[in-house]
């Protein structure tokens, strides 16, 4: 590994640490403010907390985008862009001013633009255009938006005349970034990037920005006809995303399908007005969700690039740790009880079906859940359960085994200590939800355990008393078999007493 790509990732990884030691203050820094240009960052809960999330990922992210992207001519050029790209997140995050947020929300939608072209051939191309174009469409609204409320400013004209359609401008931003139902077109397109990209930009990053921008303007968003809309568009992009991940057949669209419809779900939840679930269900989703595209990644890497669901055959025969972890992410992602998605997703579901009139919405709305389950039963089958085809598989590395086991890891057992300290939940809960994972692995491999014995029982007793013994009792019977048995015999024992008697003479 190059020593600058180490030294990176050590910084990443010991900041990392620093913001899980640092203490749950509300911190705010002015470094310069003059009118409309002032540079302003405030640290507090939700900040700190999302970018220690920020910096477990990037720094998963750029190990194993060394292991993927080896040997590739632009490596430093794409590194130095996924750095530029983290850090415009970082700015976005802890940013309290107009001035460093357009300048960190424009610097995100140039650099995610170079991410995706990175391969440079027809299908990024076409993929980083739609990308930029409608990022660009969302910053025009957010240029709007922060005009309006200079204007205002300025008490030309009545801030609160302005101010609903200033929240239908930042709603149309929030939208445009996070993929919502108008703007949803660019998500999947950008999956031409390379894995490590997918798995930074389109789980914890980019889609995840226009949410954070609601929940910093949360005091101005939560009036009750923005959030009937907001939760109103949130469904539909659940729905919709979750029927197209059904009939998609490129594996890394399903996965960014699947993002989609966890980006709704998050909007529902913010819809409901439940901002600071919206905000732990964003945190757990993240964690998991960058680990399922790298177990992704690493199964196309071994196929040789094969993206193809139809494609892939015989991947049992890649290590079991990576098939076991990618169970338990898939387990995290449907909100199966006992996994880090299940914390959010049961309150956020508990909180949506009860006191609603919405028959319509809520119907969708448990279709759209219950099709997490199709969708992550799909991508299973096409990797684990489909043989009609010979290809061969390499695996590379072991280490890569463990990489993405620190996701997995934090994604169970972060989510627990935070809801343990956060959330008004009963302690037994979260005590078995914690280990929980633990029972779904010993199960499994008591499961397979079992299996194996009943297997092996039943192929012995198939051996001895049907297959052996019927078939030497047909064979003794059968006086042809007999006849030229003993030929056989007799003549293989004539020509070894001749080649002895061959080998005596010399």
């Amino acid at each position: 590994m190059n020593i600058s790509i180490f030294l990176i990732g050590f910084v990443f990884f010991m900041g990392g640490i620093s913001v899980w030691l640092m203490p749950t203050f509300k911190l705010g820094i002015f470094f310069l403010e003059w009118d409309f240009l002032s540079l302003k960052f405030n640290f507090y809960f939700n900040s700190i907390l999302f970018s220690f999330i920020l910096f477990l990922v990037t720094f998963s992210v750029l190990v194993f985008s060394t292991y993927y992207l080896n040997s590739e001519l632009n490596f430093n050029y794409y590194y130095f862009v996924l750095l530029i790209f983290v850090g415009s997140m970082f700015s976005l995050n802890f940013s309290n001013s107009i001035f460093t947020m357009l300048l960190s929300w424009d610097l995100l939608g140039i650099s995610s633009f170079f991410l995706v072209l990175f391969y440079n051939n027809w299908d990024s191309c076409s993929g980083a255009m739609n990308t930029a174009l409608t990022n660009r469409l969302g910053d025009y609204f957010m240029f709007v938006f922060f005009g309006l409320s200079v204007f205002s400013g300025y008490y030309f004209l009545s801030f609160s005349m302005f101010s609903s359609y200033m929240s239908l401008l930042l709603l149309l931003t929030a939208f445009t970034k996070s993929a919502q139902f108008p703007f949803s077109s660019w998500l999947p397109k950008a999956m031409s990037a390379p894995t490590p990209v997918s798995s930074l930009v389109h789980s914890s990053t980019l889609v995840t920005a226009g949410l954070i921008l609601l929940m910093n303007f949360n005091n101005l968003v939560m009036q009750k006809d923005f959030i009937s809309f907001v939760l109103i568009i949130g469904l539909f992009t659940m729905f919709f995303s979750s029927l197209a991940s059904l009939v998609e057949e490129d594996l890394k669209k399903v996965v960014a399908l699947s993002t989609l419809s966890q980006m709704g779900f998050s909007m529902v939840t913010l819809g409901l007005g439940l901002s600071f679930i919206s905000f732990i269900h964003l945190v757990s989703h993240a964690l998991f969700k960058s680990c399922l595209f790298m177990q992704v990644g690493y199964i196309i890497h071994c196929s040789f690039g094969q993206q193809d669901g139809r494609n892939y055959s015989n991947n049992g025969n890649l290590p079991n740790f990576i098939q076991l972890q990618m169970l338990v992410t898939l387990f995290c992602l449907c909100g199966l009880i006992f996994s880090s998605g299940a914390v959010s997703k049961d309150f956020i579901l508990e909180l949506f079906f009860s006191n609603n009139y919405m028959m319509f919405f809520s119907l969708m709305f448990f279709v759209s859940v219950f099709l997490t389950f199709g969708y992550s039963f799909r991508l299973w089958k096409s990797f684990f359960l489909s043989f009609n085809k010979v290809m061969n598989h390499y695996s590379s590395t072991v280490f890569m085994n463990f990489l993405s086991l620190v996701l997995v890891i934090f994604s169970i057992s972060f989510l627990w200590w935070m809801n343990f300290n956060l959330l008004n939940i009963p302690s037994l809960f979260l005590y078995v939800d914690f280990f929980g994972p633990l029972v779904f692995l010993f199960m499994m491999i008591f499961l397979s355990f079992l299996i194996l014995k009943m297997l092996f029982k039943e192929l012995t007793y198939k051996f001895l008393v049907d297959y052996l013994a019927k078939n030497s009792i047909y064979k003794m019977k059968n006086l042809k078999f007999m006849d030229l048995f003993l030929n056989n015999i007799n003549s293989k024992g004539y020509t070894l007493f001749l080649s002895s008697g061959m080998f005596k003479n010399y």
